[in-house]
């Protein structure tokens, strides 16, 4: 993620873009219309705190960045390496994964 951005709406379409989600996935994912992510995009409109909780969760990120554009770096860096991972992990096979796990594992019990 770049630098502190502006606004809500600044932030959040940095976060999908980086996330590579289409705003029609997006939206589903997060349960809400289409028009309505629209609003928050380009209108400038603010969701309710409940929404804000499902647009962060869904972008693995915190309500306090979306809104704010602060948070607990530690956390956020934390998130996104999490996230990486993810998405690495969904892009292999079975066998890479196999392989990617027993990597894992040994590493983590080499500094336990």
């Amino acid at each position: 993620m770049s630098g502190e951005l502006s606004s809500f709406k600044d932030r959040l379409i940095e976060e999908i873009e980086y996330h590579g989600i289409s705003k029609t996935d997006f939206a589903e994912k997060v349960g809400i219309s289409l028009g309505t992510l629209n609003m928050y995009l380009y209108r400038n409109s603010i969701p309710s705190a409940d929404i804000a909780v499902k647009l962060a969760k869904v972008l693995n990120t915190t309500v306090e960045y979306l809104v704010t554009g602060q948070s607990n770096l530690q956390s956020h860096s934390t998130d996104w390496k999490k996230q990486e991972i993810n998405n690495i992990i969904n892009k292999l096979t079975e066998k890479q994964l196999d392989s990617f796990l027993e990597i894992s594992r040994a590493y983590q019990n080499s500094h336990s």
